[in-house]
């Protein structure tokens, strides 16, 4: 006797619909994966040219704040307001401490910054084929705290993209409720057992998404640092060159702005100096 075996009808529409959302999803993992690595090769080489000009750039912000908080001292010595005066000068310890800080976290920021090797690019692929079956934003529209839980793991995928950090990528992608436990996040459902309806949702929102993306790769493409990170794949040497040229424009700039705090540490000691009896 033949075992009897039920036909499961499928909706002509509903198979239509996840083809398409398939296809949008695999085109969404190409386009962030060009982005990453692109991104990854364009902020390899600023990285690299600020490491080159940090001394610089540093010496000259400090003046900058020099010049800024000493005019702000001789305008309150000049209207006899002492309290602006040291409250002025407090403020520029704050500032400096602020900037040192600032360039601090740059620079190791800019350490960290290499170009993706071609065993991570390779990988890039896989890891954006299972990241963008978490893009469903829709699905919890109802459910705040899941949606929040939401938000927060598409800011952290964002940011490791924009960062280049593969390794926070590879751990959503590979384990992408465990990484939510490890935050303390709410729990959230990514099956693929959706209704027309939520297929329907689900391929608007990718198709926006899909958008996005294109338009930032084409301002990345666009950019002058992307025009940069080209011309120093052609010529190796270019960046020197740069770096130097650079260099110079801040040389210049802190020699004016060394005058103008030199300049406004002369009028402070004669506005200090009181008039001979």
């Amino acid at each position: 006797m033949n075992a009897y075996k039920p036909i499961i009808y499928t909706s002509p529409e509903l198979e239509q619909m996840r083809q398409l959302v398939a296809g949008a999803r695999a085109q969404l993992a190409d386009l962030e994966t060009d982005y990453t690595k692109e991104k990854s090769r364009v902020d390899a080489v600023q990285a690299a040219l600020f490491r080159h000009l940090r001394e610089h750039y540093q010496k000259r912000d400090r003046l900058r704040l020099t010049v800024e908080y000493r005019q702000k001292f001789l305008d309150s010595l000049i209207r006899g307001d002492t309290e602006a005066a040291k409250q002025a000068d407090q403020e520029f310890e704050q500032a400096k401490t602020q900037s040192d800080k600032d360039y601090e976290e740059l620079s190791a920021a800019a350490d960290k910054r290499r170009q993706l090797t071609a065993e991570q690019e390779a990988e890039l692929t896989r890891l954006w084929k299972k990241l963008v079956k978490l893009y469903h934003p829709d699905r919890f529209t109802n459910e705040p705290d899941k949606l929040e839980a939401y938000h927060k793991l598409t800011a952290a995928i964002n940011q490791a993209k924009d960062i280049g950090d593969i390794e926070t990528l590879r751990e959503i992608a590979e384990d992408p409720q465990g990484f939510m436990l490890r935050q303390g996040w709410a729990h959230l459902d990514f099956g693929d057992d959706e209704e027309l309806t939520q297929l329907r949702r689900l391929h608007e929102t990718l198709k926006k998404e899909i958008a996005v993306v294109t338009e930032s790769l084409k301002q990345l493409r666009e950019s002058p640092d992307y025009e940069l990170c080209q011309l120093r794949e052609q010529k190796p040497g270019v960046l020197d060159g740069l770096a130097a040229e650079q260099t110079k424009q801040l040389e210049a700039e802190i020699v004016e702005l060394e005058k103008q705090a030199a300049q406004l540490a002369s009028e402070i000691k004669k506005a200090e100096t009181p008039p001979p009896n």
